[in-house]
């Protein structure tokens, strides 16, 4: 299951209008931050976001370490109250990195001061009552700003909507860094649909499947990938169910970014810049 941004269904509470009902939805990435109009540099293994709760708590990241904390939201603030108990870690982890340093830990901090300076000022950031604003301009993914008084500004992106777990999610190709492969030969028969209890279950070509899905904030990983039918289907489509299938197998610690506006999504291995890294791109359809 998920670490932070859980899955598990609770019962619904009403969201607020404006920006700060978009942000009670979903999952939502740090892009950016500003203090008093300069742009800091984000190192490249950190993975700062944050998601609010039902029960009146947010979860994320300030880069790399987690936090749990008291929330409250309304349409245009936000307000982080006291660390409450950590949200319990996942029971399985991701495969370490196959090239790359991959995103970073909690215990790299000490060793690492531009990670230290980096999360000390996205946690000055989320302190006092924020103020909440959306930024949308035609052709890029919509922004939110969490603004504080000291004049801290975190650029945040849906990396994750609200209604993700009710999107059916076809493969369309495999990735390497910005280069897309030929699109799988069988369309719409190979998909993934995403379920809130950790679970996901669909088709790979020509056989069912189902596997573990963890959510961990931005990062998704797949365990105990099985297929559960045994039909024969065309020699292209088999071998690239078995692809597929090889790969889920791996448990490789994938970002995630399904894109709100367009309904794509991209898997890619995290390995951290400078690595070139592998995925698939993804396209929401239908449930049927």
């Amino acid at each position: 299951m998920s670490a932070g941004a859980s899955a598990t269904p609770s019962p619904a509470k009403p969201r607020p209008a404006g920006a700060g009902g978009l942000l009670s939805g979903g999952v939502w990435a740090i892009q950016a931050l500003s203090i008093d109009g300069h742009e800091e540099t984000l190192p490249s293994q950190a993975r700062g976001w944050i998601a609010l709760h039902d029960d009146g708590t947010a979860s994320g990241s300030y880069g790399c370490t987690p936090f749990h904390a008291q929330a409250e939201v309304t349409a245009t603030h936000l307000t982080l109250g006291k660390e409450v108990t950590p949200l319990p870690a996942p029971s399985r982890s991701p495969a370490p990195p196959s090239d790359g340093p991959g995103p970073c830990h909690p215990e790299d901090i000490a060793a690492d001061p531009t990670l230290a300076d980096f999360e000390k000022k996205v946690k000055a950031a989320f302190s006092g009552e924020l103020s909440l604003s959306t930024k949308h301009t035609p052709g890029y993914s919509r922004e939110l700003h969490v603004k504080n008084q000291q004049g801290h500004d975190i650029q945040l992106a849906q990396a994750r909507r609200a209604d993700f777990f009710q999107i059916r999610w076809q493969l369309v190709d495999t990735t390497f860094y910005d280069e897309h492969g030929p699109e799988f030969t069988a369309g719409d028969q190979m998909y993934f649909d995403f379920h809130d209890n950790g679970q996901v279950s669909g088709k790979l070509g020509c056989n069912d499947f189902t596997a573990e899905a963890t959510f961990t904030g931005t990062h998704l990983y797949f365990d105990d990938a099985e297929l559960t039918t045994q039909h024969t289907c065309s020699d292209k489509v088999m071998k690239e169910e078995a692809s597929v299938l090889a790969t889920l197998k791996k448990s490789l610690n994938y970002s995630y970014w399904a894109e709100p506006e367009t309904l794509s999504m991209s898997l890619n291995e995290d390995l951290a810049f400078p690595a070139r890294e592998h995925g698939f791109s993804l396209r929401g359809i239908p449930r049927r």
